[in-house]
């Protein structure tokens, strides 16, 4: 098994989800069948891409204010992750690169954890008009790692 498919079984293994990569070297995982993430790797720049689509951004004044907030993260030091706006289908998306150099289950997990709060957070802020203060989520309790299954 080559580094990247090790990285996933063994993040399986952690969350006791028997993870894999797809024929398109992908792992698509789901968050109470809520959330959709997917993790690639970038194997030319020794790194992962990990992005989830959040949810759809309504019309009005609300998606003008939700751009700006996304672009005020965007540009906090330092950040986890970026957001960005897929016009095809009017969805706000979060995705991140971790380098590969160091990286072990553990880590990629404790990430993950982190990531899914973040995208949780914004989800929830779409969904009741509101939105998490700069670098913040709102709220603390949501998904955990744990609640992970294979799509």
């Amino acid at each position: 098994m080559d580094r990247f498919a090790l990285l996933v079984a063994d993040l399986g293994a952690l969350i006791n989800v028997p993870l894999h990569l797809d024929t398109k070297r992908m792992c698509r995982l789901s968050i109470n069948q809520d959330l959709h993430v997917q993790i690639q790797e970038e194997e030319e720049k020794e790194r992962l891409l990990i992005a989830t689509f959040i949810g759809n951004v309504p019309p009005g004044k609300y998606r003008e204010n939700v751009f700006k907030e996304t672009l005020k993260e965007n540009n906090l030091f330092p950040r986890m992750a970026t957001f960005a706006y897929s016009e095809r289908n009017n969805q706000l998306a979060l995705f991140t690169h971790l380098y590969l150099a160091n990286l072990s289950g553990d880590k990629l997990a404790d990430f993950l954890g982190l990531f899914f709060e973040r995208a949780f957070s914004w989800k929830t802020a779409l969904e009741t008009g509101q939105w998490p203060r700069r670098g913040e989520t709102v709220q603390k309790t949501g998904p955990s790692i744990f609640d992970i299954k294979k799509l």
